[in-house]
């Protein structure tokens, strides 16, 4: 039986969603932006300032170009912040943001840096409670 993609994708998205919530303590569910869809453009969740892009893809280690230019896209506001959540089969899960959104030093855009889940959440938490605050609020930037 083939392997619906469109449903693998929203499922994945749904996971990330909830384990966002799970992970900061959230009292507000992370949701997927339905009008996605239908609109490039647009990432697949939002969390405060957080643009966030799920990739799941069968075989692999490194997420294609093509995905981190989606994620920048859509997070092309000057006040957003792009992340990239990924997972491979058999590898873990992983997140791609860019350098300087954690230290404001680094003067190059470009650089990236691929960190595990824990990791990321533990960013989220130290660097950007006003993005948890938002979300709880209800209030995206």
């Amino acid at each position: 039986m083939p392997v619906n993609s469109r449903a693998k994708g929203a499922n994945f998205e749904r996971e990330i969603g909830n384990l966002l919530v799970q992970d900061l303590g959230l009292k507000n569910p992370v949701k997927r932006i339905l009008e996605q869809t239908r609109t490039k453009e647009l990432p697949d969740l939002m969390m405060g300032r957080w643009c966030i892009e799920c990739k799941r893809y069968g075989d692999g280690s490194e997420p294609s170009e093509e995905w981190w230019n989606q994620v920048l896209i859509a997070s092309s506001n000057d006040d957003q912040i792009p992340a990239l959540v990924y997972k491979f089969n058999r590898k873990p899960l992983k997140v791609r943001i860019l350098a300087s959104c954690i230290n404001k030093d680094i003067q190059n855009k470009d650089i990236t840096v691929d960190l595990s889940w824990q990791d990321f959440i533990s960013i989220i938490k130290e660097l950007f409670s006003e993005d948890i605050y938002l979300h709880e609020q209800n209030t995206q930037v």
